[in-house]
């Protein structure tokens, strides 16, 4: 138990200490500039923000004036970077902005496709019908995946002429490949579903331009997380430009689900959208390009990477299948080395989620991915022992202390 500020202090100095020995592979965290950190430092997170959907400017409570003058500048950055007309920054996560969708557009008995947590999908729906009473109103069914862990598109399209969803999502936290949203757009107004896209993973690589944006492929509705590849305070946002829709998300958003939406994050996420509009091109390109780099060298010492017939990634992320010789678990064995990265979250197979946000905003580029590799070949197949393997991660680590692509 704390007993005073010094025992939080250096609890904390532990953590950053710890951290800064870790390779992060982690494809769900990122690193934000000292610029970004420092705007999380302010007077709002004393404030209530809540305001009428659409019109922010209509404020329950009083005192709003700045706040609503940053905020409303903020959702104009938003709708420049991700080319939505409209904006709703209230949701507090990128699963909170999921469920706000969900929950607006389906009436009780529809159906909504997603991806499967076996296919690394967040799993946003599933997990709902867990809960007692969305299992009586909301039917859930997954789409079907290819060996490249890309959408079956030709199955999807027989699904959904067979069973009539009212809701199709795509992406999760697995997406390797643009997903067929256009594809899928004549066919969504011919039986009168909603296309909505889960943007939570590769939310950086569209602001960034290296991944295509769901709304100008035909998406009605993209929500999605302000951290992850995009390297922001944690957050979440819906978008769309159709304004019947967005209403529709924000009054099931507030008050149902927040109220206070943890305003001392916007600032920071001004500042975000900043850092990507001036660096953000080079950045994605980066992070793909690494992408690309570690799979390859992953592959060279004998990995089954996924992917490879669409050249493995073309995002932050690469799956891994460890093999027969891992156990299911294999990142709590690379956690003993100092290696971070995901275990299946099905936990049906000892398959890794590799993301090269981090390093790449650490400054690391392709040259430094066969080490990488070879630390991560040490510990899964060769069974080093961990302790010396963090040694090479320590020294590794210790050249990338900086942060690339930001003010």
């Amino acid at each position: 138990m704390f007993k005073s500020l010094g025992d939080l202090d250096a609890l904390l100095k532990q953590h950053d200490a710890y951290r800064s020995n870790c390779l992060n592979l982690i494809a769900s965290e990122n690193y934000t500039s000292m610029k970004v950190r420092s705007y999380l430092d302010n007077d709002f997170g004393n404030r209530y923000g809540c305001y009428a959907t659409l019109n922010p400017s209509v404020r329950d409570y009083t005192g709003n004036k700045y706040i609503n003058d940053f905020e409303v500048q903020t959702h104009e950055l938003m709708k420049e970077v991700f080319h939505g007309e409209y904006v709703d920054l209230r949701p507090i996560g990128g699963h909170m902005a999921g469920m706000s969708v969900v929950l607006a557009l389906l009436d009780p008995g529809d159906l909504v496709i997603e991806v499967s947590l076996e296919n690394w999908g967040h799993g946003l729906v599933g997990p709902m019908c867990q809960v007692s009473h969305f299992n009586k109103t909301i039917n859930v069914k997954y789409m079907a995946f290819n060996e490249d862990r890309a959408v079956d598109n030709a199955k999807l399209e027989a699904q959904i002429r067979a069973e009539k969803p009212k809701l199709v999502i795509f992406g999760g936290s697995g997406t390797l490949f643009p997903e067929p949203v256009r594809q899928f757009r004549a066919l969504a107004d011919e039986l009168g579903f909603y296309i909505a896209y889960d943007a939570s993973h590769v939310t950086g690589l569209i602001a960034g331009g290296v991944f295509p944006n769901p709304l100008d492929e035909g998406a009605d509705i993209m929500f999605g997380s302000t951290h992850k590849s995009f390297p922001g305070p944690q957050g979440g946002f819906v978008t769309s430009n159709n304004r019947e829709l967005m209403k529709k998300v924000g009054e099931t958003l507030s008050p149902s689900l927040v109220t206070s939406h943890h305003l001392f994050r916007i600032p920071a996420l001004a500042a975000s959208l900043l850092e990507m509009k001036t660096f953000g091109p080079a950045y994605a390109k980066q992070i793909v390009a690494n992408s690309k780099a570690l799979a390859m060298a992953l592959e060279k010492v004998g990995f089954n990477v996924l992917g490879k017939n669409r050249g493995f990634s073309e995002s932050h992320i690469i799956l891994v299948d460890a093999g027969a010789q891992v156990q299911v678990g294999p990142a709590k064995h690379l956690e003993q080395a100092n290696i971070l990265c995901s275990d299946d979250f099905s936990g049906a197979s000892p398959e890794i989620r590799i993301g090269t946000s981090e390093i790449t905003r650490r400054g690391m580029k392709e040259g430094d991915m066969d080490q990488i590799a070879q630390l991560i070949y040490r510990s899964l197949i060769l069974k080093e022992d961990a302790a010396v393997i963090s040694k090479d991660v320590e020294a590794l680590v210790s050249k990338f202390q900086g942060v690339a692509f930001a003010f």
